[in-house]
């Protein structure tokens, strides 16, 4: 009895041990970026100003809050308050996001034998799958952050990566439909960091909305979009694939369309969303005049430039003559 309660009382200061060397990090981390994109529709500028994000971005770190400072913007995320706050250049506004607002589900996370050496850190691999979006994190387990300041961060859902890892990482790559993203540190600084650097700047508080800052395009040609569609959708292939029921004086189908208006007003990515409620024709033909539209007035985010995507419902009616 005797010999096992020793035993159980070393393991106990064992672990107290190795847990108390484990201290956070803290310090700053620099990282270059590089966003390449994957269509001739969207450029690198148009994404950049649509994410914030400059070429480098320089991290402060501290008790898992970050300080982040880049191209077009800085963002304070702090656990007290378990919120992000950003604030965009020549903008006098804070805005902010709650650590739970993002609800983009995880589909899948893996790991690798595959190591590599980022700033004299040997790094791990672990990926992190999210919809149509694969996020690459190579981290190093030398570099201690401890998973609970983060567990209620599911904003990019970071929550996963930091349960998953405790650490911080050094390099991450992303890659989805639009877009490639690659971040990588090229300076790592471990020294104390003095609080006031997480100290918000006193200006009002607005919860996040990039509609918010965002001018929409505008289709600014004589007698607007509605004049448009009158002049150039085929009316005959309602007549020929609608038909009116009996005792009804008229028959209608919306086609539900979403499509890009991209940097320069050019239409872009049309989609059908209610496929299976409308006649294959009448999508068809909603499509075709929505790539033949002219260039629309393109949208501007904080004055820039930028991408936007639009819905709307394309109607299609016959009435009794």
């Amino acid at each position: 009895m005797k010999t096992t309660i020793v035993i159980f009382f070393l393991t106990n200061i064992s672990f107290a041990i190795t847990h108390a060397q484990q201290k956070d990090f803290e310090g700053i981390i620099s990282y270059k970026t590089d966003l390449r994109s994957k269509t001739d529709i969207i450029s690198e500028r148009a994404l950049k100003n649509a994410i914030g994000l400059g070429n480098d971005v320089t991290v402060f770190i501290k008790h898992g809050n970050y300080k982040q400072i880049t191209g077009r913007s800085v963002s304070y995320y702090l656990t007290k308050d378990q919120r992000a706050y950003l604030r965009y250049n020549g903008v006098d506004t804070l805005y902010y996001i709650d650590y739970s607002s993002d609800t983009t589900a995880v589909t899948k996370v893996s790991r690798s034998d595959e190591k590599k050496n980022i700033a004299g850190f040997e790094c791990s691999l672990l990926t992190i799958q999210l919809g149509d979006a694969t996020k690459r994190y190579y981290y190093a387990p030398a570099l201690h952050m401890n998973a609970d300041y983060d567990k209620n961060n599911k904003i990019d859902r970071y929550d996963v990566f930091a349960t998953e890892t405790s650490s911080l990482y050094l390099a991450l790559y992303q890659d989805n439909k639009s877009f490639t993203l690659a971040q990588t540190c090229t300076k790592l600084q471990q020294v104390s960091v003095d609080d006031s650097v997480f100290v918000l700047p006193k200006l009002p508080q607005k919860k996040f909305s990039y509609d918010d800052m965002v001018v929409p395009p505008e289709f600014n040609r004589v007698g607007g979009w509605t004049k448009y569609l009158q002049m150039n959708l085929n009316g005959q292939i309602a007549t020929k694939y609608l038909r009116i029921p009996k005792g009804e004086q008229s028959v209608s189908q919306q086609v539900m369309v979403k499509f890009l208006i991209n940097e320069y007003g050019k239409v872009s990515n049309v989609e059908v969303l209610n496929k299976k409620e409308v006649h294959p024709k009448l999508a068809e033909e909603a499509v075709r005049v929505l790539n033949e539209s002219p260039p629309w007035k393109p949208a501007t985010f904080l004055g820039e430039r930028t991408i936007f995507w639009l819905r709307m419902p394309i109607t299609f009616e016959v009435d009794k003559q």
